[in-house]
């Protein structure tokens, strides 16, 4: 007989304490804990894959060669409802703790799960979705001995989460399910109650140069005009970086600035769909889109982290979530591509950004990129409607002359005269622009026609390593010419569906195009882009985690303030791909031929280890029986590599005096051949804390 399950009370009589006691939050600083029964548990079988056990005593968990059978993988699952948390907890850990029936050696992981499921109805073939990225795995499980996962990655607040756990060695795992009395699955939440210290923030010191007032008619400065900002991070706890960043208030202070680029057909959902049944598991699913894609495997090869189905105005929720995530990294606003389209909705949000940012933060502005009719001399009409759209919206950015700068992409499919009669039309309807093209490329040679027309200069930029210096070099031709310079910045470009990619170098393009641009004395860097998955994005993903974002973060603080921020936590994160960029693939199902590099740096096959380091220490890099070492002499961020070892999932991890400081294990095995080639880079490792998403 099922047994009734509910939370324990300690949560709900924490609060009471401090109410009955006339503490203030700041003042209950001990250790809070409460422990939840789940609300669901059951195990399934790809062996039984219509059979239901949710009568089971037991949950069964074990690899896909179970028994020695194939197809034979079984997984469990369990569901908790947590409520009475404080919104002022700090220091929240979460972990799942499952009591086991036998012992065994089992590899086990836990994973958050997205979708409806049940215990009395799911079975195999109903699954829900889980999470590509494990939150913990641990090997190894006693007898009558509860096991720990530390799942705090997922905690949000207060709601229903649902874990997932998957065998990756060894044998069965048998664990009691709550049919077992008092030996199901629990969930434990640990916290302090009170607001944590404020984070210190640098006093601004704002370069004269790095101001943009080179335009000899408008001379426009990137400074915005002022406008209320928080002055405590409302996005993220404060663990979540290996340095303490100021709050965004304080980094919005000094003159440089960092953009993000918005490209709107790939939102955080397309179509507030179940995860495992939305657009983006078309996309990534080689049968996809009626097999649109099925040549290259698929339109793309990752996508933005999953989150359940919304109800109410769940786009404008969306973008509310996106803007959370920028600011936790430092990022001053989105430079977003807009145009009003009849056809797909996606590209019709622009007011729904423009609300989004107002009530998440005003001080996170929108630069606008407007697209345009490329026909040469079509009308300005359709764009002039469009970008008044945002007439003195508090979101929209601008300079501190008041002007309204417009960034679109490939301008020169127009000519300058073209974009010069567009401002004055603008100018007639209240709206005064300035023009800061984003030119397909521009390495600061040629262009020289368009600067009566510009206030700054800007390109798409390159996605290999060696060719960032172009960007130093672009900013120095920029200052020459009386104009100020924004840089772009990216991971990587890979481009399954059109057979493209270029080699980044693990994160080295990304990290050097920060330094270059800080060279060229560029005064805003445009991160190539926030969210374009079919070819380079820097957002928070199912292969990568918030690693590209953390990375953003360091080199942001660093370039806004001059100074590399000090490392307070240790972090190890890491960058490699699944398989090497020559393995062998299935011509037969990848029809279109290997996907290759057309021009830039040559292939690089390296697994990377970028650590963060508080002191100095040993750095490991463990593939199979090939072990790697460095050492690091002084404390900041390190850059580790070894070549890429197939048939191994690489381990990194941090040494001091002999001792473990830290170990990572990355979620993605390197694979020997693959089916479809999958060329980008996955991510993962970083400190373990709760995030916007």
């Amino acid at each position: 007989m099922s047994i009734p399950r509910r939370p324990l009370l300690a949560v709900t009589a924490t609060v009471a304490y401090v109410a009955a006691t006339g503490l203030s939050p700041a003042a209950a600083t001990a250790p809070v804990s409460a422990v939840i029964q789940a609300s669901d548990d059951v195990f399934i079988s790809q062996a039984a894959p219509e059979t239901v056990y949710g009568s089971a005593e037991w949950m069964s968990v074990c690899v896909k060669t179970c028994n020695d059978a194939t197809n034979a993988e079984r997984r469990a699952l369990m569901s908790f409802k947590v409520s009475g948390v404080p919104a002022n907890a700090q220091n929240v850990t979460m972990t799942l703790q499952v009591s086991a029936a036998r012992t065994s050696a089992t590899t086990v992981s836990a994973h958050k799960v997205s979708g409806t499921w049940s215990e009395s109805a799911t079975n195999w073939k109903t699954r829900p979705t889980f999470g590509t990225t494990a939150l913990a795995t641990r090997t190894g499980f006693t007898a009558g001995a509860v096991a720990a996962l530390d799942v705090s990655k997922a905690y949000t607040g207060n709601g229903a989460y649902s874990f997932g756990l998957t065998a990756s060695a060894g044998p069965v795992a048998v664990l009691h399910s709550s049919r077992t009395s008092g030996k199901g699955p629990s969930l434990k939440i640990t916290y302090t109650v009170g607001t944590s210290t404020a984070t210190p923030t640098p006093t601004p010191t704002p370069s004269g140069s790095a101001t943009p007032t080179r335009t000899p008619t408008t001379s426009p400065s990137t400074t915005p005009t002022a406008s209320p900002s928080p002055t405590a991070e409302p996005t993220a706890s404060a663990t979540c970086l290996p340095f303490d960043k100021p709050s965004a208030a304080a980094l919005r202070e000094y003159d440089k600035k960092v953009f993000a680029f918005y490209f709107p057909p790939y939102p955080l959902s397309v179509d507030n769909k179940d995860p495992a049944k939305d657009q983006y598991a078309s996309w990534l699913d080689p049968a996809g889109s009626s097999g649109m894609y099925a040549a290259q495997g698929g339109h793309s090869r990752d996508r933005p982290l999953p989150r359940p189905v919304r109800s109410g105005d769940w786009r404008q929720a969306d973008f509310e979530v996106e803007i959370r995530q920028a600011i936790a990294a430092g990022i001053d606003g989105f430079i977003y591509e807009h145009h009003t389209s009849a056809s797909d909705q996606r590209f019709n949000q622009f007011p729904k950004l423009l609300a989004a940012a107002k009530a998440v933060d005003p001080g996170f502005q929108i630069m606008l990129s407007p697209d345009f009719p490329t026909a040469k001399g079509a009308a300005q009409d359709k764009v002039i409607s469009d970008i008044l759209m945002a007439k003195g919206h508090p979101s929209l950015y601008h300079l501190s002359d008041g002007t309204i700068p417009l960034a679109p992409f490939y301008p020169e499919r127009q000519t300058p005269a073209w974009w010069d009669e567009l401002r004055t039309k603008l100018s007639a309807q209240g709206m005064k622009t300035v023009l800061v093209p984003i030119f397909l490329d521009w390495s600061g040679s040629g262009k020289t026609e368009w600067n009566n027309s510009v206030a700054g200069y800007s390109s798409w930029g390159v996605r290999w390593q060696s060719s960032t210096d172009g960007y130093r070099k672009a900013g120095l031709e920029a200052a020459k010419r009386g104009r100020f310079y924004m840089a772009p910045a990216a991971l990587e470009d890979v481009r399954p569906r059109d057979k493209r990619y270029w080699e980044p170098s693990n994160s080295g393009t990304l990290r050097q195009s920060f330094i270059k641009a800080q060279e060229g004395g560029a005064d805003i860097i445009s991160l190539l882009t926030w969210n374009d998955y079919a070819e380079s994005w820097l957002a928070p993903s199912v292969e990568r985690g918030y690693a590209p974002l953390d990375v953003v973060a360091y080199h942001t603080m660093w370039f806004k303030t001059g100074k590399w921020p000090t490392i307070k936590r240790d972090a190890l994160y890491y960058f490699h791909r699944s398989h090497r960029t020559d393995a062998p693939f299935d011509a037969a199902k990848q029809t279109i031929g290997p996907i290759a590099i057309p021009y830039g740096d040559k292939a690089a096959d390296e697994v990377e280890l970028l650590a963060f380091l508080k002191e100095p220490g040993t750095l490991t890099i463990t593939q199979g029986g090939d072990v790697q070492t460095k050492e690091v002499t002084a404390a900041g961020m390190v850059s580790f590599k070894a070549a890429l070892k197939p048939g191994t999932t690489p381990v990194f991890e941090l040494k001091r005096d002999g001792k473990v400081i830290q170990t990572v294990k990355s979620h993605t095995p390197i694979k020997q051949s693959v089916v479809y080639q999958d060329l980008i880079n996955h991510a993962g490792g970083g400190p373990n804390c709760r995030r916007p998403l």
